[in-house]
């Protein structure tokens, strides 16, 4: 599951006395229209996205925008368009962790089962303390 940035989306709303709600569209490629994947949003004149419209998708890329005003009877009003895209893209993942041993060791003079952190100011990096059952090298 990625982590992205959720923004805040907000409008001056309508002017109108029998607005009931507004409508969001969004196009993942190419212009966003009446046509578009919408959702309706309710009374409302500021939107969080991703959390406030469930099925708002989380694609790499740009997305385009659009808000109508709806009235009680399903009329839309012309749609605002955002001309600048929002980001919602993701970087992809790392790849392939894994932990490899070294010679090194590092030596502690302390104990973490007294509550503290494990560490003490006598600590010391130490390489010199013989081989390593992980880390054996063939000659």
């Amino acid at each position: 599951m990625a982590k992205v940035k959720k923004r805040r989306l907000l409008w001056e709303p309508s002017t109108s006395s029998n607005v009931i709600g507004y409508k969001l569209y969004w196009a993942e490629q190419g212009e966003v229209n009446y046509d578009s994947p919408c959702a309706m949003i309710g009374n409302v004149s500021e939107v969080v996205l991703p959390d406030g419209v469930p099925s708002f998708p989380i694609v790499k890329g740009s997305i385009e925008l659009g808000i109508t005003a709806v009235n009680e009877i399903g009329n839309e009003s012309d749609m605002v368009k955002f001309a600048t895209p929002f980001q919602f893209s993701v970087p992809d993942a790392p790849t392939s962790p894994r932990l490899e041993a070294l010679r090194e060791y590092y030596i502690s003079q302390g104990s973490s089962a007294n509550g503290g952190d494990g560490k003490s100011p006598n600590d010391i990096p130490g390489s010199d303390l013989g081989g390593d059952s992980d880390n054996q090298e063939v000659e």
